[in-house]
């Protein structure tokens, strides 16, 4: 991310120049501010892609189970055929949920399996029709829920992110000094808690931890009736 670049490098001339400014405690108090909001943002943006990969995926069992319902109004051979399928991508996703793009295979012969049905009557044309297109939005649903699994931020950002939060602390250790050693100990720790804290939920809530993934594959697993 350009910002947190340039952030980082606000604070690191800063750090560089302070011998030759002297007094800098209205940077640091900017810095900061400037921090915390940066990685305000940071949270609230990786809560909001863990809350939408849960509503895309729900969707996406959703439809899963509709072109199952579907089938079954529609001759035998056909619903036998597409069930396979469709168990077939639920499986592989629930083995490798993290690596959902590795279903593209098993969604493509899914796929296949639909567009083979020539419809016969006028209802057959109807569900047909209600498939291809719960088949058209799977497709449009998949894109995203993949985006949501790999919208983590990258090592680059981290490493930024690092910089400043080592650069900071710096800093504010450099601002104590000269105080009593006890009044030292405590702008210390309350500017360890500060910094800290906050990089720690980020860490926490840009990851998916391992039980909210197993759910994830528990309920692609139980999706729709197995072995028929």
């Amino acid at each position: 991310m350009r910002f947190l670049f340039l952030i980082a490098l606000s604070v690191a001339v800063a750090g560089v120049a302070h011998p030759f400014i002297g007094d800098f405690s209205l940077f640091v108090d900017a810095s900061l501010w400037i921090y915390s909001l940066v990685v305000a943002f940071l949270i609230d943006k990786a809560m909001g892609r863990r809350s939408e990969l849960k509503k895309s995926v729900n969707v996406e069992l959703a439809r899963l189970r509709h072109i199952h319902h579907v089938c079954e109004q529609m001759p035998a051979a056909f619903a036998k055929k597409v069930d396979a399928r469709l168990i077939a991508y639920e499986r592989k996703i629930e083995a490798e949920f993290t690596s959902h793009h590795k279903s593209t295979d098993a969604f493509r012969e899914l796929s296949h399996a639909v567009y083979s049905f020539s419809p016969r009557t006028r209802k057959d044309e109807i569900l047909y029709r209600d498939l291809l297109q719960t088949l058209q939005d799977l497709t449009l649903g998949r894109q995203r829920i993949q985006y949501e699994l790999m919208g983590e931020l990258a090592p680059y950002d981290w490493f930024l992110l690092t910089v400043i939060l080592v650069s900071l602390l710096t800093l504010l250790l450099v601002r104590a000094d000269g105080l009593a050693p006890l009044a030292r100990l405590g702008l210390t720790s309350m500017a360890v808690l500060v910094v800290l804290i906050p990089m720690e939920m980020l860490w926490k809530d840009d990851r998916h931890d391992s039980e909210t993934i197993k759910k994830f594959q528990r309920a692609y697993g139980s999706n729709t009736p197995r072995g028929k």
